[in-house]
């Protein structure tokens, strides 16, 4: 069975907040690293973090649309959110997987875009929860 987590919403907004501000500081410098590797990787870098910063914009105005029922249960909750995610998710695994087939060095560079976009979430959703003592 899955813990309860609790998070104050306010984290969570700066969260998404340092997301964005720390993924495109860290994406900068990816950046100018690429321009000296591989030129065509530094145009695919943006490229991966808008599409990560959409996929997130798409969330959370899906999650805010969101229509909870006293009767609904996490699994509920769970379903309603997940469709819109597989199919946004699915959409940029494609376009960055045809990116690395069609042109490599531009793919690898969205793709490098995407992970830092994901790791800089992750670390930032695992300090709001910390911050909350979310997790136990």
């Amino acid at each position: 069975m899955a813990a309860e987590v609790s998070v104050d919403v306010s984290a969570l907004t700066m969260a998404l907040r340092r997301t964005v501000v720390m993924s495109g500081l860290i994406g900068i410098g990816a950046c100018v690293f690429c321009l000296v590797v591989a030129p065509w990787a530094a145009v695919g870098v943006p490229l991966g973090l808008f599409g990560a910063w959409l996929n997130l914009r798409f969330l959370d105005r899906a999650v805010g649309k969101l229509q909870v029922n006293a009767d609904d249960g996490a699994k509920q909750l769970r379903r309603k959110v997940r469709s819109g995610v597989m199919g946004r998710l699915g959409i940029l695994t494609l376009g960055v997987v045809g990116l690395v087939i069609l042109y490599p060095p531009l793919g690898f560079g969205a793709l490098a875009g995407l992970v830092v976009f994901q790791f800089c979430f992750i670390v930032n959703q695992i300090r709001a929860q910390l911050a909350s003592g979310g997790i136990e």
